[in-house]
């Protein structure tokens, strides 16, 4: 099982636009390569189908919603409040990965035939630091120290991580 999980830095209380804008460009991505999605400390919710619903009533990113119907259909959305031990090893998504966590590309594709769950940060801080010290690894999607927006860094983790895992179709 391989989970993207956004890690909610802003207000945990109140839904911002944010939040629902990059919930939806985050559903088709997952949905397309196979990834669940989980989403940490989004309180505003009480369910993953209140999110859907939100979220469907929102966008018309994914079918107008229809992709986050589906995750949720097949179990594979997530509200979550800390990292549990089902969802893998875990991976801090960083422009500056600790070197002794840092996953070369030998090491990400070993990686991804277990189960993993790749923390990315929603806010200008990015992730906690406290996750980046419990994640066992680091990864730097470019591989070259370059900070990207988070819905673009999302679409270049997943692609690149469906490719690794050897799914062209």
């Amino acid at each position: 099982m391989l989970t993207l999980c956004l890690v909610n830095t802003y207000d945990r209380i109140r839904l911002h636009e944010i939040h629902l804008r990059t919930i939806a460009r985050a559903v088709p991505l997952c949905h397309a390569f196979d990834f669940h999605l989980a989403l940490m400390y989004f309180d505003f919710w009480d369910s993953e189908q209140a999110l859907v619903s939100d979220v469907r009533d929102y966008t018309t990113i994914g079918e107008k919603g229809l992709y986050a119907e589906k995750l949720l259909e097949r179990g594979w959305i997530h509200l979550i409040d800390n990292i549990q031990p089902q969802l893998g090893e875990v991976v801090a998504t960083t422009s500056k990965p600790d070197g002794n966590k840092r996953l070369d590309i030998d090491d990400l594709r070993g990686l991804l035939s277990e189960s993993a769950v790749f923390l990315v940060g929603l806010g200008r801080k990015g992730l906690p630091e406290k996750l980046k010290k419990r994640a066992k690894y680091h990864l730097d999607i470019t591989f070259r120290g370059i900070s990207l927006e988070t819905c673009t860094a999302i679409g270049a983790i997943l692609t690149h991580l469906h490719l690794l895992k050897g799914r062209y179709i």
